[in-house]
């Protein structure tokens, strides 16, 4: 489940890009030296949840070249199932009823059948609205059995046996999350709803056609559009995470050849990753 609430904050990220953005080269490869590094390292912008993952000879060049893997956080470690299970529900013995009408209560439990397998909706009033919504989103998908290309490195880092890090931990992450009001989260939870079946595939998939052509001002263009709450808390779920990653990227950088791969959202606009980089004095190059 983790790879999908993951996906969700990438999500969000992209929907909050921010009228800040400069333009820069369309590529998800980025080719890191200078600025003190032995060997290059590589950033690489990814998609948390697809029907297939699609890597280029040049992407599996560049992951084989390098010592380290770096995710948002390490999805290695074998503590994250249990930090998230302790976080994710909603505090005080609250449950959706305490934030719905009956009718919404009602709309949100047509919404959600057979849509967490082996789960009923009584059986989920309890989690966080944020993670509902990233539950839902597999069904987005027109596949059975959604991928990530996190998840796709990660396995490929522990078939080689490379050093796996994260750029901040699930506590991070989760903190973010609680910043959230839960009235703000039904309400998200509510528009995707109240949208059809088909309006929602229609999102992802356009979404979707932006990651795949490379087209980062496309996919900021059309996240900027988008309706969620997470637009009151722009600086904590996007701008913050970067300037956090930035020494954490040099660092490892700096200690060994790193495969650095993150939300695409990441990469764009006057504070993404490979402009605040560029700052700091690393030469990031567009590979493809």
């Amino acid at each position: 489940m983790i790879h999908k609430i993951i996906f969700l904050l990438a999500l969000c990220s992209s929907a909050i890009f921010n009228l800040q953005a400069q333009s820069i080269e369309n590529a998800l490869l980025w080719k890191v030296s200078g600025n003190g590094l032995e060997n290059e390292s590589y950033l690489y912008g990814t998609i948390h949840l697809a029907c297939e993952v699609n890597i280029s000879e040049e992407v599996q060049s560049a992951f084989e070249a390098t010592n380290q893997l770096a995710l948002e956080i390490n999805m290695a470690d074998p503590a994250m199932m249990t930090t998230m299970m302790q976080s994710m529900y909603l505090a005080d013995g609250k449950t959706l009823a305490d934030f719905t009408t009956e009718q919404e209560l009602k709309q949100l439990e047509t919404f959600f059948e057979g849509k967490v397998p082996g789960m009923n909706f009584a059986m989920i009033q309890n989690i966080k609205p944020f993670f509902l919504s990233s539950m839902a989103m597999t069904s987005f998908l027109s596949c059975a059995n959604p991928q990530g290309y996190d998840m796709y490195f990660l396995q490929q880092a522990k078939q080689a046996k490379k050093s796996i890090i994260g750029l901040e931990t699930l506590q991070d992450q989760l903190n973010m999350i609680d910043k959230l009001p839960y009235e703000s989260q039904v309400d998200d939870l509510l528009v995707m709803a109240n949208a059809t079946a088909e309006e929602n595939r229609k999102m992802f998939q356009k979404m979707f056609k932006f990651y795949e052509a490379k087209d980062l001002k496309g996919l900021m263009d059309f996240m900027t559009q988008q309706e969620s709450s997470v637009t009151l808390f722009a600086e904590d779920f996007l701008d913050n995470r970067n300037k956090k990653w930035i020494p954490v990227i040099s660092k490892k950088a700096k200690e060994k050849s790193t495969f650095f791969a993150f939300g695409a959202a990441h990469l764009a606009g006057k504070n993404g990753v490979v402009n605040l980089l560029r700052k700091a004095g690393f030469t990031v190059e567009a590979i493809q």
